[in-house]
């Protein structure tokens, strides 16, 4: 399935990119070392590793979707990969929160590589160019939160 032409919708791009919003917004009140509590906001954290492992199941998923558009052994690859990263985000899960924030970084990066080889020829254009802006802000919110938590 060749999608190169098609352009890529302008509701999808609002959507992507209001999807950092949660991670801009946790990893900055974390980096400056805001206290959330006054809020109601109990455990950053830990709401930062639970939404970076429900968006990166959701990149994941992207890849069973085009799966469903194609035939042969990369329709088997596709299914295959695309329930990976939501096992790797569930591993992540059971680390301290410096380690879980930096492993999710880490993957939220490896994952625009895999997405660049398996999706190109898939996806229209714009979307690996979006998943490359919203991979640099997440990773990077992921990661530094990471370097700001504190082991305890």
């Amino acid at each position: 399935m060749n999608t190169q032409s098609q352009s890529f919708p302008a509701i999808a791009l609002a959507l992507g990119y209001s999807g950092v919003i949660p991670f801009v917004v946790l990893a900055v009140c974390i980096a400056l070392g805001f206290d959330l509590n006054a809020l109601g906001i109990t455990d950053a954290n830990g709401k930062l590793i639970s939404y970076g492992a429900v968006i990166i199941s959701f990149i994941g998923a992207v890849h069973w979707g085009v799966a469903m558009h194609t035939s042969g052994s990369k329709q088997n690859l596709l299914f295959i990969y695309s329930v990976i990263p939501a096992l790797v985000a569930w591993v992540w899960m059971f680390f301290n929160d410096r380690a879980a924030l930096f492993g999710m970084g880490l993957t939220v990066a490896a994952m625009l590589f895999v997405d660049r080889q398996l999706l190109s020829d898939s996806v229209p254009r714009g979307y690996l160019k979006m998943r490359l802006h919203l991979t640099v802000v997440v990773a990077g919110c992921l990661l530094l939160a990471a370097l700001r938590v504190t082991i305890v």
